[in-house]
């Protein structure tokens, strides 16, 4: 039996109920740098990352004493299995590295590290120190493949040019999937593949207790299953991904098809100081499934978080939150990190992106039972369900705000008709400066469903568009609570509860090719004033709000919608990640 733990019972996924995230004047925190400033609206925080530790202060480049270490088939290696290859870099006190020579086969492997070292594989033979591949380490099909287990101290593991497969699950004591991290450790991955793993919670990678992970460059964890969290499962747990080819896809699960977040963990998306050339191409969730909740990710229980920038969700699917879902206290935010080091993607690779994921209820996202989401200068497109094609909000706790984003081109599964774009049943749902168009459904933009006096949905609408909708939004049974200030819609009656807004017909530039930017003489153009909390930050081209334009103002000189007019930008969606 490899050297191992007592697993941990099952994440709990009771609801929380009343965990609502406090007022902007009360909260504040601080996690590696962090600060969080809540968006001065009904408690729904803004979080914002400052990295000020490079590369997470990863000790395991070694000191002036530490050894190299050669494993592999051939007279001058050190030694030829990994584990007496551990034994050497145990017994001294530097952070050794460990090389990999492919001159032999690495299978039956159940590896476990307890020290601080460097594991490289790759190499052509040993001796040599540039590696030119990828070692492959083949589990057994019970037990994890390659576990790490930190100490009170704490290691540092750095793993680079692996192929890791063949993790499994067996017995009642030990470490099992791909590659198992738990305790104090802090571990960093690079050029790093973690396919064809089970587990029954994380089958490509499960995270626990206070370790911290960092996904460096070209880290791709595909084909996994496991019954929460396909791909990568964490609990209590930190991920810091860096947007240079890390992708997550092709996982299976019940809850988190790709990613599953529980009980405190964190898992955050950015590039960061120490790597100014490598590539910005994004995070890539994608075709992940999920039998109940969150195809592509899973964030449930008070304190989790998925913090994402340059992040790409698409084409996953789940009963509920196709492509993300948040719960019972866990907070997704989906924003632009503008200040601090961070370079992005390009922009005609759409970079920040939950389109083409489906489900039976919120295609893009759900959030449930006290969950809160933040949706800033994202594109959701093409995502589909039977209701709540982009969102379904549910849960008097619950709470969803949609800032300076496309809502575009969202639909119904086979078999539904008139979905609704957004679903709700309770919560409190805001938007701002954001575009609703071709999204194929009833009249009715938002629906609202539930037992009358005993759900109440509260909505507010700012400076937006609503094209393609008679109505913002309608209800069966449970009362709402709605006020909306200059929004313009372009087809149906004057809304109730609404100020300075109008029904009039209006056009974009040429949405046939996905371009929603606002043509010269639009009447969204000098609409409103800076009164919403994303006015007083740039479009989704960066463009800052409140250009004034040659024509008359209306209320102001800030536009509608996700675009603030002020040039002709080609999205070039061929390019797409």
């Amino acid at each position: 039996m490899p050297r191992g733990r007592q697993k941990l019972n099952a994440p709990r996924m009771a609801a929380t109920g009343g965990d609502r995230l406090p007022d902007r004047n009360t909260y504040t925190a601080s996690f590696w740098g962090m600060t969080t400033a809540m968006d001065g609206h009904d408690g729904v925080p803004t979080m914002r990352f400052f990295f000020l530790l490079s590369g997470l202060a990863f000790a395991a480049a070694g000191s002036l004493h530490a050894a190299e270490i050669s494993v592999g088939a051939g007279p001058s290696c050190t030694t030829h299995t990994i584990a007496d290859a551990l034994a050497l870099a145990a017994a001294t006190p530097d952070v050794d590295t460990i090389r990999l020579a492919d001159d032999q086969a690495y299978t039956g492997q159940t590896i476990f590290i307890g020290t601080s070292v460097n594991l490289v594989g790759g190499h052509a033979a040993c001796g040599a120190t540039a590696p030119v591949g990828t070692t492959a380490l083949v589990g057994t099909g019970q037990w994890a493949t390659l576990a790490i287990g930190g100490t009170a101290e704490g290691i540092h593991v750095r793993l680079e040019h692996l192929d890791i497969s063949g993790g499994g699950l067996s017995g009642e004591i030990g470490d099992w999937g791909g590659l198992n991290i738990a305790g104090h450790a802090f571990v960093a991955l690079a050029d790093v593949a973690i396919h064809d793993n089970h587990n029954r919670f994380g089958g490509g990678v499960e995270l626990r207790g206070n370790a911290i992970v960092e996904f460096e460059r070209n880290i791709d964890v595909h084909h996994n299953y496991a019954t929460a969290g396909g791909g990568i499962f964490a609990d209590g747990a930190t991920l810091r991904v860096r947007p240079h080819n890390v992708a997550v896809h092709d996982n299976d699960a019940l809850n988190g098809g790709g990613i599953a977040l529980f009980n405190g963990a964190n898992v955050s998306v950015g590039s960061t100081l120490d790597d100014p050339a490598t590539p910005v191409d994004g995070f890539l969730i994608a075709n992940n499934t999920a039998e109940n909740y969150g195809g592509g990710a899973m964030v449930s229980g008070s304190g989790t978080s998925l913090l994402a920038d340059d992040t790409v969700v698409r084409d996953n699917a789940a009963a509920e939150g196709g492509g993300v879902f948040a719960g019972n206290g866990g907070y997704a935010q989906f924003a632009r990190f503008r200040e601090g080091p961070f370079r992005h993607c390009p922009r005609e690779l759409e970079c920040l992106r939950l389109s083409g994921n489906t489900a039976e209820r919120g295609g893009a996202m759900s959030v449930r039972d006290g969950g809160a989401a933040h949706v800033d200068e994202t594109i959701v497109r093409g995502n589909a369900s039977a209701s709540g094609s982009a969102f379904w909000l549910y849960g008097d706790a619950s709470q969803l705000r949609i800032y300076s984003s496309l809502v575009v081109g969202n639909g119904c599964i086979q078999g539904a008709s008139g979905c609704p774009t957004i679903y709700t049943s309770g919560g409190s749902l805001r938007f701002e400066h954001t575009t609703f168009a071709d999204n194929a459904s009833a009249n009715t933009l938002i629906w609202g469903d539930g037992a009358q006096g005993a759900i109440v949905t509260d909505i507010k609408g700012y400076s937006s568009l609503v094209s393609g909708h008679a109505k913002i939004f309608d209800f069966l049974a449970a009362f709402p609570t709605v006020a909306y200030d200059c929004v313009l819609k372009d087809s149906g009656n004057e809304e109730v509860a609404a100020t300075r807004s109008a029904v009039m017909p209006f056009a974009f530039q040429d949405a046939a090719r996905g371009d929603y930017h606002l043509p010269a003489d639009s009447v969204a153009i000098d609409w409103c004033d800076g009164a919403p909390v994303s006015s007083q930050s740039p479009d989704m081209d960066d463009t800052p709000r409140g250009l004034d334009a040659d024509q008359q103002d209306l209320f102001g000189t800030y536009d509608l919608g996700a675009f603030e007019a002020d040039r002709i930008f080609a999205t070039g969606y061929e390019m797409r990640r």
